[in-house]
């Protein structure tokens, strides 16, 4: 007979800070000095340590029991991840060992769940709760308002970040809301394209295709004809075309009212929360197309995150799954009881912050 156990060792000597249930909820979370102990018995030397990672609360519907028996199947041991029962064939060849380690396994399960309703409880969930059902409610009135409406995604690649004086547009391209082609044209902006993580799109590739003045018309008419403009950014391409057209002396008469931004649809469903400490508030960080195509529709990003054409269908089809997820949903007004945003561990920042809300 053994006296081994899987014991918790919580080392923390402070708190948990809002900020952390924060990160713990979209991305999960390591804690320094929380680990797993397998002991021999009471004051014998550790047969194996894991550290343990807390799995991204949402993910898991901030479920205790879920989120337990996933945190036990990542065991970190070195730089391995492991479950819960190689982390215990690891430990000893002894039967008797494992066998006690496996019974001793209910009362490490309650301390776990312990940890992670401190996590569960915070007043950061609310917020989060809020935010989300917020979301789904905008999501299910844009899917009856946008029926029958003609709905145009576009998606620019251009020379440099769209606040830069000298950037210029090196392909535009646009589909309706099923995908298909609506136009995708490279365009030569008269000089060598400097080198730029943000596309792949060479001079060699533009020699020979029009400049934007050859190209505008059928840009700027098909946008404008349109009932509803999505992009992911919107502000940064209509901010490329108004530039553009002001730079060139093109004719501009698109309506930034009509156009919608899925990325802030994006942040708003599936953002991840984060106190900005200098200026003390939360935010809603934007995840990129890739993410908030991977997350939302469950399966890999399609072709290349920087080809024009690739991006608005990434775009287009990422928004008729967000409107699907609203149509889906139950929520009918806000159902959870609004939280502050200014959570904070600092009194002085909380106020600070609803001082400048205010």
């Amino acid at each position: 007979m053994s006296n081994a156990q899987l014991i918790l060792i919580d080392k923390r000597n402070q708190p948990l800070k809002e900020y952390l249930v924060a990160v713990a909820a979209s991305d999960g979370l390591n804690i320094k000095g929380v680990e797993i102990m397998a002991s021999p018995a009471k004051g014998e030397r550790s047969l194996l340590n894991a550290k343990i990672v807390i799995p991204p609360l949402e993910k898991f519907d901030f479920n205790v029991q879920k989120l337990t028996d996933e945190l036990l199947n990542q065991l970190v041991v070195g730089e391995t991840s492991i479950d819960l029962p190689t982390f215990i064939e690891k430990c000893s060849e002894e039967e008797a060992i494992k066998t006690a380690l496996t019974k001793s396994l209910p009362r490490l399960r309650k301390k776990i769940e312990a940890l992670l309703k401190e996590f569960c409880r915070s007043e950061v969930i609310d917020l989060i709760q809020e935010r989300r059902n917020d979301a789904l409610y905008k999501l299910k009135q844009h899917s009856e308002t946008l029926k029958n409406q003609k709905i145009v995604c576009i998606d620019i690649e251009a020379t440099h970040v769209s606040t830069h004086p000298e950037a210029d547009i090196i392909q535009v391209s646009a589909c309706n809301l099923d995908g298909k082609e609506l136009f995708n044209q490279l365009i030569n902006p008269g000089y060598d394209i400097p080198e730029n993580e943000k596309h792949n799109i060479t001079t060699e590739m533009v020699d020979g295709q029009p400049t934007l003045p050859e190209a505008w018309e059928t840009i700027h008419n098909t946008l404008k004809e349109a009932d509803v403009v999505l992009a992911y950014s919107t502000e940064s391409d209509y901010m490329y075309l108004e530039k553009s057209a002001e730079k060139k002396l093109l004719p501009f008469e698109l309506d930034y009212n009509d156009w919608l931004d899925v990325a802030e649809l994006s942040k708003d469903l599936i953002g991840a929360l984060r106190w900005q400490s200098e200026k003390m508030y939360w935010f809603y960080k934007t995840p990129k197309l890739t993410a908030s195509y991977e997350k939302v529709l469950n399966k890999p990003f399609p072709g290349d995150a920087h080809d024009a054409l690739a991006d608005a269908r990434a775009t287009a089809e990422l928004f008729k799954g967000l409107l699907e997820k609203g149509r889906k949903s139950q929520v009918q007004q806000k159902k959870i009881k609004k939280a502050t945003d200014t959570i904070t561990n600092n009194p002085f920042a909380a106020a600070f912050a609803n001082a400048k809300r205010k």
